[in-house]
């Protein structure tokens, strides 16, 4: 995010949703009790709040409606919204934070990605607007057929390939489970590496 102070680095993917759903695991929240918690954050940090009001409220709209996509949280009545017990293990294996890429491990997430035409999610802030490598995305699909665990992917995580490889192979688990043919290689083909 870009002010008339420079670059804030709190307000990035992976610590807005990560407020977001701290919110949620504290009690019911609106939009709202996410949006001053990082309005708190900044001001700890001698960051112009109020100045990064209006994108901290886009960016939370955003969270909200990507986290729901998800299945991380639901909503309630009222504006109000409620981490799931998928949201709570989501936020208990990513204490520093959750994107994109990790939401694409989860079929709903990606299928609503896909409804609205968009590319595949990036792997955070740096990757800029660069959609995920279709060929990996194809190789990690494929690597799921050759029945290689998703450890072996084969590309360093800070890079669109590893995500998008990720992607491709936890689509060809979801795929495999919904025809049954998966349901008994599940944990095998995992690696013991606790996917999703």
């Amino acid at each position: 995010m870009t002010t008339d102070i420079g670059e804030i680095p709190l307000i990035n993917t992976a610590n807005v949703m990560l407020a977001t759903l701290k919110a949620a695991a504290a009690r019911d929240a609106t939009p709202g009790d996410c949006i001053e918690r990082l309005m708190r954050q900044l001001v700890q940090v001698h960051e112009n709040a109020e100045a990064a009001r209006g994108e901290i409220e886009d960016r939370v709209a955003t969270a909200l409606q990507e986290l729901a996509a998800a299945g991380l949280i639901e909503a309630l009545d009222g504006g109000r919204f409620r981490i799931t017990p998928r949201g709570r293990r989501v936020l208990e294996e990513h204490p520093m934070g959750v994107d994109e890429t990790i939401l694409a491990e989860f079929r709903e997430f990606r299928d609503s990605v896909k409804k609205l035409d968009l590319p595949l999610p990036e792997i955070g802030e740096a990757a800029a607007a660069a959609p995920l490598a279709p060929k990996a995305y194809l190789d990690g699909y494929g690597a799921y057929l050759a029945r290689r665990p998703v450890t072996e992917n084969p590309h360093p995580a800070d890079m669109n390939e590893h995500g998008a490889w990720d992607a491709g192979w936890f689509e060809a688990l979801d795929e495999a489970i919904e025809s049954g043919a998966g349901a008994a290689e599940e944990s095998a083909q995992k690696g013991g590496s606790g996917g999703v």
